[in-house]
């Protein structure tokens, strides 16, 4: 290889890196400046390529053109390729929004049941805990009791004292209903 084919190479290599920095530089042009600054870029751009050789511009402009247009493309593709992703990671995270929030109202929903089951399970606590305080001899009484009956409707129907039906009731009832009751 001689120097003037090495001459040549480094001209083709140069007006293609001129072209690229054409491009990148009509890519980059501000929205809001005239069309005469960017005529004036190209015109400049344009002699500075015609006064480096203009032999080596003709006989390099297929090869230029197809860098151009490949790195055009390349810079496209790039974008569309990273606008698509983005769009993909969007629609992820709104599918992974909606399903936790499902999965929030299924939470809360069994909360709700759990709380219920829970009430439930004290109220029966509640009721266990007042039937161990009483006999079970005095299981009827207290069940009597607990409809409201009188304790001498319950000594007559249990065939028990007055003073038992009184003791009875007295365990039978809640001690917050018996405070308001000594009142």
């Amino acid at each position: 290889m001689g120097a003037r084919e090495a001459l040549w190479i480094v001209v083709a290599v140069l007006a293609v890196y001129l072209v690229f920095q054409l491009i990148r530089a009509m890519g980059v042009k501000d929205p809001d400046a005239s069309g005469d600054a960017g005529a004036d870029a190209d015109a400049e751009t344009t002699e500075a390529v015609s006064s480096a050789d203009a032999e080596a511009e003709a006989a390099e402009d297929d090869a230029a053109d197809d860098a151009v247009v490949a790195l055009s493309t390349a810079a496209t593709d790039n974008e569309a390729a990273e606008s698509f992703g983005l769009a993909l990671e969007v629609r992820q995270l709104r599918r992974d929004a909606a399903q936790l929030r499902g999965e929030i109202d299924q939470l809360r929903a069994e909360q709700l049941v759990f709380r219920q089951s829970i009430n439930e399970q004290a109220a029966q606590l509640d009721a266990a805990r007042a039937a161990q305080r009483v006999s079970p001899l005095y299981g009827e009484a207290l069940a009597l009791v607990r409809r409201g009956m009188t304790a001498e409707d319950i000594a007559e129907r249990c065939s028990i004292s007055v003073a038992e039906a009184e003791l009875v009731k007295s365990l039978g009832q809640d001690p917050a209903e018996g405070s308001e009751d000594a009142r």
